[in-house]
C-alpha cells in the first residue's frame, strides 16, 4: 500500500495534514507541485480555524507485506 502524507502550514500558525491513499506515483515533481499549488489556491478549510498558507512537507510512504509461511 502507498500513500502521500501532505502537511500544510496554516494562517493561524498551526498545521493541517491530509493523506492521499493509492496515489499515482508516476507523476513528476512538477505535476505534484502544480497540484499542491492548486490546493493552496483553492483552500477548502475554514479560514478562522486556519486556512492553508504553505506546504510544510510531503512524503510518500510505501508499505510492503510478504507472506513467509
Amino acid at each position: 500500500m502507498k500513500h502521500y502524507s501532505i502537511v500544510f502550514n496554516t494562517t493561524t500558525g498551526s498545521r493541517r495534514s491530509i493523506r492521499v491513499n493509492h496515489p499515482n506515483t508516476d507523476l513528476s515533481v512538477a505535476e505534484l507541485s502544480a497540484a499542491i499549488n492548486k490546493m493552496l489556491e483553492n483552500d477548502v478549510f475554514d479560514p478562522q480555524a486556519g486556512g492553508l498558507e504553505s506546504l510544510n512537507r510531503m512524503e510518500l510512504s510505501v508499505m510492503e507485506r510478504k507472506v513467509i509461511l
